[in-house]
C-alpha cells in the first residue's frame, strides 16, 4: 500500500468515525469501563417432566410418553431495557423498552419409541 493510499484510507476512517475533527482529535474520552449500567435482570424459567410408559414386555420397555410444561419468566417480572444513549436525541436517558418478554408458558408431548 501506497503512502498517499494510505493517507486516504486514514482520511476516510476519521470522517465516518467522528474523531478527525475539532479540539478531541483522536481522544476516545476519559470515562471507565461499565460506569453507567442499565436497570437489573431478573428471570426465573422452570420446566416440569413426567414420563410415563406405554407398554413393557418381558425384555424392556417399548415405548414412553413424555409430557413437558416449561414456564419461562414466571414470576412476570418486567425487565426494563437500557436507557437511550443518543446524547442529542428527544429521548435521552429515558428507557422506551424491555429487555425481555412476558411470561410464556409451552406445553408438549412426545412418544419416544
Amino acid at each position: 500500500m501506497s503512502i498517499s493510499a494510505a493517507r486516504r484510507l486514514a482520511r476516510s476512517f476519521e470522517s465516518i468515525s467522528g474523531t478527525g475533527t475539532g479540539p478531541n482529535r483522536g481522544v476516545f474520552g476519559t470515562l471507565g469501563r461499565n460506569t453507567f449500567r442499565g436497570p437489573a435482570l431478573h428471570n426465573l424459567d422452570m420446566a416440569l417432566i413426567k414420563d410415563t410408559p406405554l407398554k413393557a414386555t418381558s425384555r424392556g420397555e417399548v415405548a414412553s410418553l413424555q409430557f413437558r410444561a416449561e414456564f419461562f419468566n414466571i414470576f412476570n417480572i418486567v425487565n426494563f431495557g437500557l436507557p437511550s444513549n443518543i446524547v442529542l436525541g428527544p429521548g435521552f436517558g429515558e428507557i422506551s423498552r424491555t429487555a425481555s418478554s412476558s411470561r410464556q408458558i409451552q406445553f408438549s408431548l412426545k412418544l419416544i419409541y
